[in-house]
């Protein structure tokens, strides 16, 4: 049936951004570097805890003597501003949820991560026990893509080799992004007739006009204009098509291959959205309160340019999908 193969592929496509990057899970850590040897860490409470959601976030660039940043946070249904940090039998108070950790908090944190089973956050009664099952090898993962094993800086196996022969960044690449006409009452007139005019139709096939799919218009020059038509709907999200069309007949609709990292691309964008000209979608591996992956795309002079990319490969129950980890960023030029 046209509506379960839709949503076989819905759930395909939500999954890719963990396949366009490197993203690597490691018992109840996951860890993600993107175009430039940007690395991030991300650990959970077990799988087998009592533990209600909690979370603990590293960031690294690239380049030597690059500081190590460090957050932790817990569900959004809790208020707790200070917080107390456990490790083994080290105490650190007065840490905010979603805040920086101070550089010597940081190094006081990640000396027990890499000696401890788990650590303790608390407010008050209330208590939260992360896993740092997996966190030797998330550790080493983001040394080794950053070609720090062996130096001074590194999280594990340091050694004496010079912190200058450490990987520098790669720079990221520079999008020209095209700004947008406005769109008119007049333009988006031209919805329902482009749309009609489209061929072939296999996005009706799928999910026909009765079904009240999503539409949408965009102007993106004097003489074109952008159309979104939904293509398939699941339990939690839906995909769409995006066609780029003349604004006046004939509209030779085309339907467009939009870039992903690596070089991939992708006819089917899910839960696509646009704010100020910017282009993102978000695909739901499973539900609510689930992992899932995100892409941002800016228009150009030569069509969409992908200008940002990330993943969830876990996420534990964390409200929204747990720490989205970076796999592909652009600098944007307006």
């Amino acid at each position: 049936m046209p509506v379960l193969k839709t949503w076989a592929a819905l759930s395909a496509l939500a999954l890719s951004g963990m396949a366009h990057a490197q993203v690597f899970a490691f018992k109840d850590w996951a860890v993600a570097c993107d175009n430039t040897r940007h690395c991030e860490a991300v650990a959970y409470q077990s799988e087998e805890s009592d533990s209600a959601p909690v979370a603990l976030w590293l960031s690294r660039d690239a380049g030597p003597d690059a500081p190590v940043r460090v957050q932790v946070d817990m569900d959004e249904s809790e208020d707790s501003q200070q917080l107390t940090l456990r490790l083994g039998t080290t105490t650190l108070k007065g840490i905010s949820r979603g805040q920086d950790l101070s550089p010597a908090q940081t190094r006081q944190l990640l000396a027990h991560v890499l000696a401890g089973q788990t650590l303790t956050l608390a407010d008050g009664a209330k208590r939260w026990e992360l896993s740092l099952a997996g966190s030797h090898a998330a550790l080493l993962k983001m040394a080794d893509v950053q070609g720090r094993v062996g130096t001074p800086g590194a999280l594990v196996r340091k050694g004496k080799k010079p912190e200058a022969t450490v990987l520098p960044a790669v720079s990221a690449p520079k999008v020209q992004a095209a700004t947008l006409p406005k769109t008119t009452k007049a333009d988006e007139a031209l919805l329902q007739p482009i749309l009609k005019s489209i061929t072939p139709r296999d996005c009706w096939d799928d999910l026909p006009d009765d079904s009240g799919p999503d539409t949408s218009l965009v102007r993106v020059s004097s003489t074109q204009v952008l159309v979104m038509r939904e293509c398939g709907r699941g339990a939690y999200q839906g995909g769409s098509g995006v066609w780029l069309a003349n604004s006046k007949p004939p509209y030779a609709a085309k339907r467009l291959e939009l870039p992903l990292p690596q070089g991939k691309t992708s006819d089917y964008v899910m839960n696509l959205s646009v704010t100020d000209g910017r282009f993102a979608s978000y695909e739901k591996g499973r539900g609510v309160n689930d992992c899932g992956a995100g892409y941002d795309w800016a228009w150009t002079a030569k069509g969409f340019a992908i200008t940002g990319a990330w993943s969830a490969p876990l996420c534990r129950g964390m409200p929204g999908g747990g720490y989205s980890l970076r796999t592909f960023t652009a600098d944007i030029a307006p």
